[in-house]
């Protein structure tokens, strides 16, 4: 069986977003005739997987706070007693200065410091005359795509650079003046693989103008319905409206909902005792300042860090599922990875934020909940929902399971194959099969 090097600074145990695709692509791809052996940094916790190469990892970061004398467990503003502004998108001078000292240290990412260790592994894996037929590098961190390139160069084998977010092309970044400075950067790297990977149409489009002369594919991302096996259906006994994931110093903002809410508080058409709206994921001081504001305190709970399966279960039992659009609504190509969560979930889905785009399309597809593109189809979606809920004890769930089905990740890990077998000019699955029956 031939054998892909996938390289990714995040994998399990770790739990974020950015580890469950490459953990997906290990799992999935030897179904399709790809081994695939595992480069990523070294965690707390062991992995007893032979497939997974571990290497060292020097926090770039942490190394300038212990320089300047402070504890690289703990923020900047935090030991120097700095305010942190309390609304979204805005922040204080000495904050920006900040970010912009941090981006400066980092350049061209804050896990720079993972590409020596990882270059020596890779140089390892040559010299001990491991073969790799292939490489895959995701994206973000964009450093790995810099390990990429030089291990194509190493093991002398095709390489797809796969990008979950854009580099420089990605409106939703907080650093769009100094990512131009990066557009050189990302151009002489890119322009060595084989073969381009990303999650939307609208991205792979916008690739395919910087980079024309090469094979950009769309993998959308997926869920693992084997992570919903375990987890009991059971719902919450009040109308409760989960979010689960990152705001990104409100790049996504809840406030129409609370808008809304609020209204509807007012005007009695949902009761304060029996609704819920629930934040799981790190709470920005921003967000308690909306639900003060809003004065939502007895509706509203941030529940702060949790464990993924906690996280999946707490999905699983809600009658609703929030998910944040990105605020520009010049986004029209992201998802949001916690789509496909919230499929495997199985719950209604509501949507709120951004323009029309693919995540709209999705929903639309899969009927498991609805974009809401303005304060009246919020208000629409929450008074049919209560209402469904007062009645009958729960919010039903629409979703088609035929549409829903093209979203897993073996769907995902079998189009990786088809890419990997087109770079590396091998059979595609139907080929072999043909040529087996002769």
């Amino acid at each position: 069986m031939p054998r892909v090097l996938l390289i990714t600074f995040c994998y399990p145990p770790t739990e974020v977003i950015g580890a469950v695709r490459p953990a997906a692509l290990a799992k999935y791809l030897p179904r399709f005739g790809w081994d695939a052996v595992v480069l990523t940094p070294r965690v707390r916790q062991p992995r007893l997987d032979s497939r997974i190469i571990e290497t060292d990892y020097r926090d770039v970061i942490s190394g300038w706070k212990a320089r300047l004398g402070l504890d690289h467990k703990r923020s900047v503003h935090e030991q120097l007693r700095l305010p942190i502004s309390s609304k979204p998108g805005a922040g204080f001078l000495h904050s920006r200065a900040l970010e912009i000292g941090k981006y400066v240290v980092s350049y061209p990412d804050a896990t720079k410091g993972w590409t020596p260790f990882a270059v020596q592994a890779i140089q390892a894996i040559r010299e001990q005359g491991q073969k790799i037929d292939a490489i895959i590098t995701t994206s973000p961190p964009i450093s790995t795509h810099l390990i990429g390139n030089q291990a194509k160069s190493i093991l002398c084998c095709p390489w797809i650079a796969d990008l979950r977010d854009l580099w420089t092309q990605n409106f939703a970044s907080s650093n769009r003046l100094l990512n131009r400075l990066q557009a050189g950067l990302e151009k002489r790297t890119l322009r060595a693989a084989d073969a381009l990977v990303t999650v939307s149409a609208p991205w792979a489009a916008r690739l395919r103008e910087k980079y024309s002369s090469q094979t950009v594919a769309t993998i959308t991302n997926g869920f693992d319905p084997d992570d919903f096996a375990d987890i009991p259906k059971r719902l919450t006994e009040k109308f409760t409206i989960t979010y689960a994931g990152r705001l990104y110093q409100g790049g996504r903002n809840p406030k129409v909902l609370f808008e809304v809410l609020r209204d509807l508080l007012d005007e009695n058409m949902v009761s304060p005792k029996d609704t819920r709206v629930r934040f799981y994921g790190e709470v920005e001081p921003w967000l308690s300042a909306l639900v003060q504001q809003y004065r939502l305190e007895e509706v509203v709970e941030l529940c702060g860090l949790v464990t993924r399966h906690e996280s999946l279960q707490r999905q699983a039992e809600s009658q609703v599922l929030l998910l944040l659009g990105w605020a520009d609504p010049r986004e029209t190509g992201q998802h949001s990875g916690k789509l496909f969560e919230y499929f495997g979930a199985a719950r209604p889905i509501l949507a709120i934020g951004g323009g029309r785009g693919v995540l709209t399309e999705a929903l639309e597809e899969t009927h498991a909940g609805v974009h809401a593109l303005a304060k009246e189809q919020v208000r629409d979606f929450l008074i049919t929902a209560y209402g469904e809920f007062k009645a009958q004890g729960c919010v039903s769930y629409k979703g088609k399971e035929s549409a829903i089905d093209r979203y897993t990740h073996l769907r995902m890990a079998r189009e990786f194959a088809d890419v990997l077998n087109a770079v590396a000019h091998r059979p595609q699955p139907s080929e072999m099969a043909a040529k087996a029956s002769l």
